[in-house]
């Protein structure tokens, strides 16, 4: 069978940098081929010349079995679509707007009417099998029906294939099923599917071939009903990579003072008076299904939010807003860090003191104090950059992520708010990154953690509350913490 599309012996370099060393790839219609690798393995590059958007050095690009020399309009035109993880949504234009944003829209004698762009929209997206109203606003939406949207445009204009990048890194379990179905759905249409993931689960289900980058060359391919996640991990990192609990454990930590309460505390119907403590030295973890009233829970506890009964104190004193919260040592890491943690376009020192400059709000700054001071931060949190001035965007999803907890060490923030932490983070940052939370425990900070993930919440966390429509349904010790157990609250079973 021909491929859909080929990349044959591909390389690519940047100065002294060599991104992709004969790389081949081949994306077959009607499969699912994940592309999987550490950050920094070369996916993005691959990407990137897959679209167009970047020449290779050498080899050859085929569509097709046609070789190409592709430019992103040409690649567009060819049916190559890329869904990347920043939403590329105009959230205040309709449904219907955004799934023929890519393509010709109705009308007749060049006159377009809500009415058809609706009934197109329609037509469109119940293809896909997505259950979307087409005249609701995009903002509305949620991070899963924004993506289902994406596919939905993608697909209705005559994609051949279609590239996935971390589609599920903000995503909860059950919004992935949702996406899931779609992506099946889509590939049984007869369109190659490339999905990039660093979750392992969501490739064993998902897709049927797979090939594995490493600094830039390739080091295995092969079919994932031949393959385990033990291997696989092995082929991307070389050495075997472990996520258990004894080793993120240095030693047990001894709980203190409670630091966060939440005293039967309402928000609308989210979250229905709902009461726990969290105490220095010890990392608490909050889970349940969506909608269970978690996000409310982390927002409430951040000051992003004020309930609407009972009271939520921080070190013994009630919360009052955001910034007295963090006046008061509360750290908070959004859940969205693209979106909601960092200015993507902006350099590292100016997202790694952003809390610092927030709080003192100092009459003159000194460039050069400022650079030492971010330095320091970020040495620290063994963040990996080449310059501290350079953008925060250029840096992997784990390190953004250390950026991001570095500006609230800078204020000694000693009560740590962590939604999805390690949301679109690759296996050896996520474990750097529950190490340094265990550390935060053992230097007396308190780490509430609001986690989908069962891995993480078993690595990490003392104390497990489990959430069901908008209340804490059960509490589980994190050495028993088992999926199935989590999973049982979940449900009421």
């Amino acid at each position: 069978m021909t491929a859909t599309l080929e990349l044959r012996n591909v390389e690519k370099s940047y100065t002294s940098v060599r991104a992709l060393k004969n790389v081949s790839l081949a994306a077959h219609p009607g499969r699912v081929h994940a592309l999987l690798g550490e950050n920094g393995a070369g996916k993005s590059t691959l990407i990137k010349i897959a679209s167009g958007a970047v020449r290779p050095d050498a080899g050859t690009v085929l569509l097709d079995g046609v070789p190409m020399q592709l430019t992103p309009r040409s690649a567009k035109a060819a049916g190559i679509r890329v869904l990347h993880q920043e939403r590329q949504i105009a959230l205040t234009r309709t449904v219907a707007d955004n799934v023929l944003l890519d393509g010709p829209t109705p009308g007749r004698f060049g006159l377009v009417t809500a009415r058809a762009t609706a009934r197109e929209a329609a037509e469109r997206l119940a293809r896909v099998g997505a259950d979307l109203d087409p005249h609701a606003p995009a903002w509305t939406l949620t991070v899963a029906q924004m993506q289902v949207l994406e596919l939905a445009r993608a697909v209705c204009a005559e994609a051949k294939c279609v590239i996935m990048d971390e589609p599920t890194a903000s995503l909860h379990r059950a919004e992935i099923e949702q996406l899931f179905r779609v992506v099946r759905q889509i590939r049984d249409s007869g369109i190659a599917v490339i999905y990039i993931s660093h979750h392992l689960d969501e490739v064993m289900e998902l897709a049927d071939d797979y090939t594995v980058l490493r600094d830039g060359a390739k080091v295995a391919e092969g079919l994932v009903a031949d393959v385990t996640p033990a291997a696989l991990v092995g082929h991307m990192f070389g050495d075997e990579v472990s996520l258990r609990r004894e080793d993120v454990h240095e030693g047990d930590t001894s709980p203190g003072d409670v630091a966060v309460e939440f005293d039967r505390v309402g928000f609308g119907g989210a979250v229905r008076s709902v009461s726990f403590t969290a105490r220095r030295g010890e990392v608490l973890a909050v889970t349940g299904a969506v909608g269970c009233g978690s996000r409310e829970v982390a927002l409430l506890a951040a000051g992003a939010l004020t309930p609407t009964s009972g009271t939520v104190r921080v070190h013994g004193g009630p919360r009052r807003g955001r910034r007295a919260a963090t006046a008061a040592g509360v750290a908070f890491l959004p859940a969205d860090r693209k979106r909601e943690g960092l200015m993507l376009d902006r350099s590292i020192v100016e997202n790694a003191l952003l809390a610092e400059n927030g709080l003192t709000r100092a009459p003159f700054y000194h460039p050069g104090h400022a650079v030492k001071r971010a330095e320091s931060a970020c040495r620290r949190l063994a963040v990996k950059m080449a310059d501290v001035r350079g953008p925060v965007g250029a840096l992997s999803g784990g390190n953004q992520q250390k950026v991001v907890l570095a500006r609230w060490f800078e204020v000694d923030s000693d009560v740590l708010i962590l939604d999805e932490p390690t949301a679109g983070v690759d296996i050896p940052s996520k474990f750097e990154i529950y190490r340094l939370l265990r550390r935060c425990a053992a230097e007396g900070r308190a780490v509430v953690l609001f986690s989908t993930e069962y891995q993480e919440i078993r690595c990490v966390a003392d104390r497990v509350l489990v959430m069901r429509d908008g209340r804490i349904v059960g509490e589980i010790d994190g050495e028993h913490a088992t999926e199935h157990r989590i999973f049982e609250l979940e449900l009421g079973a």
